[in-house]
């Protein structure tokens, strides 16, 4: 284990490269017993990456000294500069990886270690930064079988075999007073699913691509989607899109709906899943990653990535017995934001 030490500074900087949900929901648990500085790696385009590195290296040579440890979302472009300012000032450097830099899936054109150069700076960064945080502990090291593919072995380690730095499972957690049941009156047969953004290749890595078929074969069904949709393609009549919601929105739109659908084709730690639990929706997920775990017994599991199965199971679902009460204390009782909050600022205070 890390060997103890008190912080002898209270001030943290937070780097990421979007900020989504889980990323203000850890920067606001760092809030209670640290200060929190920010930092945005995100490129509008390609072609402004240098100025990003360079706008990154003259805000780390201003401002590292104030910094007692950096927190880095995720492996990858924006974590290479901290992690080699982290070394040089003896400043710990913490990722919390969350999926894409612990994968390699071409099939899909999903994954940090697709790419050779990326796949190299990703693992620098883990290589030279003093604690790793992936949020389930197949992001370690797992076998996909959910389909055939290429490379079998996944995680961190599975591309990283001489790694030395300490990996730590950090599974996240949810605001069990933000996400509740309000509706006991939920649309009959209504299935939800929420992907932010569904471009080509996120079509396939939330499992749109099954959804569509099985709204074909069950027209009497109704499905949700919210997100952005960025393809220009004729859905189904019962498939229903919504963009832009807000987080009390969507506590709506989960309460309104009686199933959720999360057939990714690979995940870290789905937050909309759990959230969706913790609303009441009867979960029906992919066999990857921590998908089966957040489930548990409260659910339904597609072992492999087989049409005639996902048929088979929607089959089942008319003799459903999961309540939404079970369902939502499955999440309660495992991933409660407390038990994250508390373990993560029990390893920072052994951080040294």
């Amino acid at each position: 284990m890390l060997k103890t030490t008190k912080l002898e500074k209270e001030n943290i900087l937070m780097v990421f490269v979007y900020l989504s949900s889980f990323t203000k929901r850890d920067i606001e648990i760092l809030k209670k017993k640290y200060q929190v500085d920010s930092y945005q790696f995100n490129p509008s385009k390609k072609y402004l990456i240098a100025l990003t590195f360079i706008k990154q290296l003259f805000f780390l040579a201003r401002k590292i000294h104030s910094f007692n440890v950096i927190i880095c979302q995720s492996s990858g472009y924006h974590s290479i500069l901290p992690v080699i300012f982290g070394k040089i000032f003896n400043i710990p450097v913490v990722i919390i990886a969350i999926g894409t830099d612990c994968i390699k899936l071409p099939e899909i054109n999903y994954g940090a270690h697709r790419k050779k150069i990326l796949s190299w700076v990703t693992n620098f960064s883990f290589n030279n930064s003093k604690l790793i945080l992936p949020v389930h502990k197949s992001l370690i090291n797992s076998e996909y079988n959910y389909q055939n593919v290429k490379y079998k072995n996944q995680g961190i380690r599975a591309f990283n075999k001489d790694l030395k730095t300490e990996i730590i499972e950090l599974v996240n957690g949810y605001d069990t007073k933000k996400w509740v049941i309000t509706n006991k009156n939920r649309t009959k047969n209504s299935f939800l699913t929420v992907a932010a953004v569904i471009d080509e290749t996120r079509y396939y890595v939330k499992g749109i691509d099954l959804i569509v078929k099985i709204a074909e074969k069950f027209p009497e069904y109704r499905f949700t989607i919210v997100g952005e949709l960025l393809l220009k393609e004729t859905f189904p009549k019962n498939i229903t899109f919504i963009d832009q919601v807000t987080q009390n929105e969507l506590v709506n739109i989960y309460n309104n709906h009686e199933f959720y659908l999360q057939l990714s084709m690979t995940e870290g730690f789905p937050n909309a899943l759990c959230e969706a639990m913790l609303c009441g929706c009867i979960p029906i997920g992919s066999n990857v990653a921590g998908i089966p775990d957040i489930i548990g017994k409260y659910g339904y599991i597609l072992y492999k990535k087989d049409f005639n199965d996902l048929i088979a199971l929607f089959i089942k679902l008319n003799k459903n017995t999961i309540s939404s009460n079970q369902v939502r204390e499955q999440i309660c009782n495992n991933f409660a934001i407390a038990k994250r909050e508390k373990e993560i600022h029990a390893l920072l205070k052994e951080l040294k």
